[in-house]
């Protein structure tokens, strides 16, 4: 039997949602678990190729344009939580990207968001695209599954005996 030599790596899907975040908050802690490294993957599309032809032209951005501005926002978002990491922004459709990224993964993280009280969750196309068809595990996060960060200061007074 061979020893595995690279270090755990956990895939995160990261779509600029509170699940999103949600997903990435819990793969930090189960990174520290297993020693592994997170990547956090955007998958991006240019709108330029939706548009219809005749739509009129100042209101688009170029490629270019909107892959910096989608990097940008996705850098500002993981930041947040993981500040050392550099996301990954791949261009296609999402469960294509998540998947291709995934794939020698020893871990997936995905978000789905809170449905409105008393509403089961359902998953979306892409996650359900990405539960059916990943090489590897597949950990799905709301935000209600954490805990909100506690922002609030603490008051600490410690107290022994005097040393002589």
């Amino acid at each position: 039997m061979t020893q595995k030599t690279t270090r755990p790596r956990i895939v995160v899907g990261v779509n600029h949602s509170p699940a999103a975040t949600a997903a990435l908050r819990w793969a930090v802690g189960e990174a520290s678990l297993r020693d592994a490294a997170i990547e956090a993957v955007h998958a991006w599309q240019w709108s330029g190729q939706h548009r219809a032809s005749y739509a009129p032209m100042g209101t688009w951005r170029s490629h270019d344009e909107e892959f910096q501005a989608a990097r940008e926002r996705t850098r500002r978002i993981v930041a947040d939580v993981l500040p050392s990491a550099e996301p990954v922004v791949a261009h296609g459709p999402p469960a294509q990207v998540l998947l291709a990224h995934s794939e020698d993964a020893d871990l997936l993280v995905l978000g789905i968001r809170s449905p409105a009280p008393g509403v089961p969750a359902t998953a979306t196309p892409v996650l359900a695209a990405c539960l059916m068809g990943a090489r590897c595990p597949v950990v799905v996060v709301s935000p209600e599954m954490l805990p909100a960060p506690d922002l609030t200061p603490y008051d600490v007074t410690l107290s022994g005996a005097p040393i002589r």
